[in-house]
């Protein structure tokens, strides 16, 4: 089998993997009920998926040569330190879409306007989020390692994987917190009248940067309120939609 395709596979099966995994173990948390909410996952997973493989399209062709050390010969087995510095350049670009407000409104709001932290609210991004977080980050730690592609492609695995896991909408270890963001700490991210914290995938950099909040057990009031958090076209028109309301939709870095 190809490769790529593989990988591509890999993905879809992940995200039907982690659908089930919380269906079979929910958290107990209360989760607000939101119509079709199930299918505006699918759809959101499908254009995101989209975007993760065709930017890189439009993009790859576009860099100059730009490594700083040469991982080549590491093989598949570079996809870890790929992984970390993409998580590192990652932090800076979440937290710059959160302080500035240009590009609070140009994506990111979007995902912190679900009413819910779970699978299907993991791939709730505009388009422009996608491209930042998803693609950028990754296709910059790549060429600045010059890893293979068959490392970038891992590295793109794990990183999904690990956005996956953090909006898992159960109960988790406390070791894994070590590695991925847990949902635990992730709530604290989309907490209403907050949205801030715990940026990273891997927590070492909100540690090392001072963001870091550490996992609750007790629930959390996630998103926006309810008639801001469904005004779609409006934050697809990368509109504010808290600007006229009560609600601190980004702390200060």
């Amino acid at each position: 089998m190809d490769f790529d395709l593989a990988i591509l596979l890999a993905i879809v099966a992940s995200y039907f993997a982690a659908l089930g995994l919380e269906a079979a173990m929910p958290s107990g948390r209360p989760l607000p009920v939101v119509a079709r909410w199930r299918w505006i996952g699918l759809a959101a997973f499908g254009l995101s998926l989209a975007g993760f493989v065709g930017f890189p399209l439009l993009i790859v062709p576009l860099l100059p040569p730009m490594a700083l050390i040469d991982l080549s010969g590491w093989g598949s087995l570079a996809f870890f330190p790929v992984w970390v510095l993409t998580t590192l350049i990652n932090y800076g670009f979440h937290r710059f879409m959160h302080y500035f407000d240009w590009a609070w409104r140009a994506g990111h709001q979007l995902h912190h306007a679900a009413a819910r932290v779970d699978v299907s609210s993991a791939m709730l991004f505009h388009p422009v989020d996608t491209l930042m977080q998803g693609v950028l980050g990754a296709l910059l730690a790549a060429g600045l390692t010059n890893a293979t592609p068959h490392a970038a492609a891992w590295a793109g695995l794990f990183g999904f994987w690990a956005s996956l896991y953090q909006h898992l909408d159960m109960r988790t270890p406390a070791w894994t917190g070590l590695l991925w963001q847990r949902p635990e700490a992730h709530l604290l991210h989309h907490e209403r009248d907050a949205h801030a914290r715990n940026y990273s995938d891997f927590p070492l950099w909100d540690h090392l940067f001072g963001t870091y909040a550490a996992p609750v057990e007790r629930d959390v009031t996630v998103g926006f309120a309810r008639h801001r958090g469904r005004r779609w076209l409006a934050m697809l028109a990368m509109r504010d939609v808290n600007r006229d309301g009560d609600e601190k939709a980004r702390l200060s870095l």
